[in-house]
């Protein structure tokens, strides 16, 4: 019986040594890429039957059976396929299998099967692992970059330094916003000051008439607070006679000593001076006195305003003899021509007699002479603000604002329609005065079109965008198109487009258009100018010709491309799809197996993609060294598909897959191991003891 203890013992031991032989082999490859841990489990031997069972007889219960067990044995020894972790090692040609299958390999015509993904390109660009040479299989993709699932399974081959050949662009596409709210700018163009003789019956304030003659200046200044004019008449029988008048900002009548017009004056130094003096506003524009006492009385005019005691003293004197300055009030519409003064307050000379030239230039292009009479057809004169209509129509402006005349200046301002297209220059405003030998001369100074005349306060301005893009001709040379959109400055919605391209090149068609935009912003309408479906040019430099490119704007009604939205400009050109020639310079692998060559030119295009096995019972591969399976008849043939498509997996490039060893676990198993391994010797030690006893029996 002892013998038999013994016999199941040493079984026990036996096996506990394979159990610390896999656990020595699991722990030995903790660190070895795509390890996978090997699992024993154990079986209970044959058992040795000492006596049958019995059933229950009669009204006996029933006997179970004697049985004794002969010890243990393996079972099987099991390779676990559970995810090992991911390393990252920044070498883009290792690979991390994340999921289920293997990478197939091949020695010669023999597939094998990895999970261990540290791959390099060997010197004839295959993917090999590297410490021994296996080759990396895949399907390589067609000349189109495409790769088929019937594709034949091969060695993975990149063939560095292959040229990928020009390609000429035959599409541009467009995309970005034009600023619906930005409007072209016309130029403006404006005469210096303007002024109008002051006449009898004007209700024109006097702070803002012109003054000329000694004082030649604007009065300004006058406050109902502070301005007074003392007028003081000296008649040699009775001395002098004295009144001071107040500046107000209305009149209250005669006899009320103050005033706000000359002729609010002129009434005031009557009711006053009425025995001594008749004053009135002569026809131009001065006061004049008349002597209604001796023929030697003075008069002497005075005021705290500066300008206007210079203006009114030029009269001071013996009454009759002298007058002061001629006063001219802003220019207004009212105005007749033959009234208006310079910012001098010389009159201009303009008679009935006198006819106004008008030319110039519109955009660079010279207008239509026209005519003016100064002489309405009825015998008066024209006024300022009919004149300045008929030099609107003579430009042929259309914008509400056109010709107008400053409120504050009395200037005449013109206002050119919107861009560089309606520009006003060269303006020439004349009389016949020149040929005729007339006396408008003054006018002439004004209006005509000596260099400071007209003063320009706004320039013209288009609204303009560009946008460049370099594109490619058969050769693989660029070419920079630079688009340029231009606001319509007559149509709402819509924009003139342009290209250019820079020489030798030259273009040849469809370099112009127009793009119009519906009232939400998007495109309605886009086309080539002279019927043209597309651009082209010729690129004069060997190439194939022409280069034709059709640009595309987006969908009609759509947001896909150019917008116009009251924002700020925006559009550019998003893409082409022409390149030059480059070489394979490098390879990248995407999570899918993809294999991505790309070119120096910035080109990139598939070349193949890596084939993965799965199994039916992984569990039942050979090991065959250096990380690779082998198909056993237990594994089950393998099935080969894609990463990410019909197996369940995904790839991470840069990275591989360590061991799934837990040296934890391990230890663990180590100590139990042991402890199995210390308790069977000790059966040992115990049946040869209880043998010796035996033996000692007979002594």
């Amino acid at each position: 019986m002892a013998g038999r203890a013994m016999q199941t013992a040493v079984s026990g031991i036996r096996n506990q040594q394979t159990y610390m032989d896999v656990i020595a082999n699991n722990i030995s490859n903790s660190g070895t890429m795509g390890y996978k841990k090997g699992r024993i489990t154990f079986e209970e031997s044959f058992y040795q039957l000492l006596q049958g069972a019995s059933r229950p007889p009669g009204d006996q219960g029933g006997v179970n059976p004697l049985q004794i067990g002969n010890g243990t044995s393996v079972g099987s020894i099991d390779t676990l396929f559970t995810q090992g972790p991911i390393e990252s090692t920044g070498n883009q040609s290792d690979i991390a299998i994340r999921g289920e299958g293997f990478f197939v390999v091949a020695e010669g015509n023999q597939y094998y099967y990895t999970r261990a993904g540290s791959f390099q390109w060997d010197s004839n660009g295959t993917m090999v692992i590297p410490f021994n040479g296996m080759k990396v299989q895949g399907r390589i993709a067609n000349e189109n970059g495409v790769v088929s699932d019937g594709s034949p399974i091969q060695d993975i081959v990149v063939p560095f330094g292959t040229v990928d050949p020009a390609k000429t662009t035959t599409e541009v596409n467009f995309v970005g916003n034009l600023d619906s709210a930005a409007e072209p700018l016309g130029n403006v163009l404006r005469t210096a000051r303007m002024y109008s003789r002051e006449v009898a019956g004007s209700t024109t304030d006097i702070n803002g008439l012109y003054a000329n003659g000694d004082a030649d200046l604007q009065i300004t200044g006058m406050s109902s607070l502070s301005t007074t004019i003392t007028v003081t008449i000296t008649d040699a029988t009775t001395g002098d006679h004295s009144k001071t008048f107040t500046y107000v900002a209305e009149d209250t009548g005669p006899s009320s000593l103050d005033f706000n017009t000359l002729d609010n004056l002129v009434a005031e130094i009557n009711s006053e001076f009425s025995t001594y003096v008749n004053a009135a506003v002569n026809n131009d524009g001065a006061l004049r006195f008349n002597n209604l006492g001796a023929a030697t009385n003075t008069i002497t005019l005075s005021s705290v305003n500066s300008v206007l005691d210079k203006a009114l003293g030029s009269a001071n004197g013996i009454i009759g003899d002298k007058t002061t300055d001629q006063f001219s009030h802003v220019a207004v519409a009212s105005d007749n021509l033959t009234t208006l003064r310079n910012y001098q307050g010389v009159n201009l000379g303009l008679t009935l007699a006198n006819t106004i030239t008008v030319d110039g230039r519109v955009g660079g292009t010279a207008i239509n002479t026209s005519s003016i009479n100064v002489n309405d057809g009825e015998g008066n004169s024209l006024t300022y603000g009919e004149y300045v209509k008929l030099i609107k129509d003579a430009f042929g402006i259309t914008n509400t604002t056109a010709v107008e005349i400053d409120s504050t200046t009395g200037a005449m301002i013109i206002n050119a329609d919107g861009g560089l297209e309606n520009e006003i220059t060269a303006v020439n405003i004349s009389t016949n005065s020149k040929t005729s030998g007339g006396t408008a001369q003054v006018f002439d100074s004004v209006f005509d079109a000596t260099i400071g005349n007209w003063n320009q306060t706004q320039e013209a301005e288009d609204v303009t965008h560009s946008a460049a893009v370099q594109v490619f001709d058969s050769l693989g040379n660029t070419h920079t198109l630079t688009l340029e959109f231009k606001k319509d400055v007559t149509l709402p919605n819509r924009w003139e487009w342009s290209i250019t391209v820079p020489e030798p090149a030259e273009l040849s068609g469809g370099s112009s258009g127009s793009v119009s935009f519906d009232s939400n912003g998007f495109i309605e309408s886009f086309s080539y100018s002279q019927g043209a479906s597309s651009l082209t040019f010729d690129p004069k430099n060997g190439a194939e010709v022409p280069v034709d490119i059709v640009l595309d704007f987006g969908t009609i009604g759509s947001a896909d491309g150019i917008t116009q939205f009251a924002s700020t400009s925006t559009a550019i050109a998003r893409d082409q799809n022409g390149y030059s020639a480059g070489t394979l310079d490098n390879v990248v692998v995407g999570q899918n197996g993809t294999i991505t060559g790309v070119f120096t030119n910035g080109n990139s295009r598939t070349l193949a993609r890596l084939v993965l096995a799965t199994f039916n019972n992984p569990a039942g591969l050979l090991r065959v060294g250096d990380n690779t399976f082998d198909v056993s008849s237990n594994s089950g043939l393998p099935i080969y598909g894609f990463a990410d498509s019909s197996i369940n997996a995904t790839l991470t490039p840069g990275a591989v897959e360590m061991s799934n060893v837990d040296i934890a676990e391990e230890f663990t198993s180590m100590i139990m191991a042991q402890r199995s391994f210390q308790a069977n010797a000790r059966t040992v030690t115990t049946s040869d003891e209880i043998l010796q006893e035996t033996v000692n029996l007979k002594r």
